[in-house]
Formats: C-alpha cells, sequence, structure tokens
C-alpha cells in the first residue's frame, strides 16, 4: 500500500463545464514546500462535484491524501 499526504493551502475555486455535460468545480492547491518554485503558479488542480468543492475556502490550508491499495 502506498500512502501520499500533501498539504498546501487552497487558491481558487471555479464552476467550470465539463465538456458540455454538468458543471464540475475546480480547485487550485498550492503546495508548501521549502524550495521556491517559479515555473507554476498552481502544483495541482482537482475536478470536483460542486457538493465537495462547497465545503472548501479559499485561503485555508488543505490536506491532500492520496491512497492505493495493491492487492
Amino acid at each position: 500500500m502506498v500512502k501520499i499526504c500533501l498539504r498546501g493551502e487552497c487558491k481558487n475555486i471555479q464552476l467550470t463545464p465539463s465538456m458540455g455535460e454538468s458543471v464540475c468545480s475546480v480547485v487550485w492547491v498550492d503546495l508548501d514546500r521549502n524550495i521556491p518554485v517559479t515555473s507554476r503558479l498552481y502544483d495541482i488542480l482537482l475536478f470536483l462535484p460542486p457538493e465537495f468543492a462547497t465545503l472548501l475556502e479559499v485561503g485555508l490550508p488543505v490536506t491532500l491524501t492520496l491512497e492505493q491499495d495493491g492487492s
């Protein structure tokens, strides 16, 4: 099993049409890091259903956990 925990800050939340289908939300997350990065404004883009995106707030810390079970 692999588990990755990432911490950062929610930078932006925006509703966007998803390929002409129902609306989804795009959440921009800027990861905490010890070294400066000049090439990207945001590290992670999440595409979420709007009901999940409304639980987040711009400017507040975010923790993302990615898990993969190999069995």
